[in-house]
This record gives C-alpha cells, structure tokens and sequence, in this order.
C-alpha cells in the first residue's frame, strides 16, 4: 500500500523520473533561438498532422463519388468535399512557403 501511495504522489506532485532524470517531459518543438525558427518548427509539426488529415479528406471525397451512384446532388456534395481538400492542401504548403520567403526577406533587410 505504501508503495502505491508514493507512486500516486509522484505523478500527482510531478516529481521527476527515478534514476535521477530532472525531465518529465520532453518539449516537441526542441530549443528555438528565434521567433522565426519557432515559426518554423510550429510549421513542421502542422504540416506533418495536416497532410495525413489531407490524405483521409480527399479518400472521403473519393467515397462519395463511389457511393453516389448518378445522383447529381451527392455528386455535387462530393466534388465539393475534394474542392476544400485541395484548398486544404493549398493552404498547407502555401503557409510553409509564405514563410519561407518573408524569413529570407527579413534576413536579406535586417542586420
């Protein structure tokens, strides 16, 4: 018993891991030095959760136009789920490439 009271405790005061780690938790995005290179990481992870979001939204338009059969307003609703796919899509690597071009700007201007 006493050892499940100190286990509980342990999570619940957050006390660091056993073995004399001083890390509970490991930040995702690493160390930035500057507001351009956070930018970048933050860039990264949601291109790397959106594109697979991308890829299940643009299987869902194709099993709607599977499943229409003829019928011209589930056609419509699945040309219109592909439609904001590929803006989705459009969006995604347009904010990767927006900014790189005003990081390399900034770059060129400043000191």
């Amino acid at each position: 018993m006493q050892k499940i009271l100190e286990f509980f405790t342990k999570i619940v005061y957050a006390d660091p891991p056993a073995g004399g780690g001083s890390k509970v938790f490991d930040n995702p995005l690493g160390s930035t030095s500057s507001f351009s290179a956070l930018i970048e990481k933050v860039l990264e992870v949601l291109i790397q959760i959106g594109i697979p979001v991308l890829v299940v939204f643009i299987v869902y338009a194709g099993f709607l136009f599977v499943t229409a059969q003829g019928n011209e307003k589930k056609i419509e609703d699945a040309k219109s789920a592909l439609f904001w796919a590929v803006i989705g899509g459009a969006v995604l690597v347009g904010a990767k490439v927006i900014a790189t071009v005003v990081k390399q700007t900034v770059g060129v201007i400043g000191p």
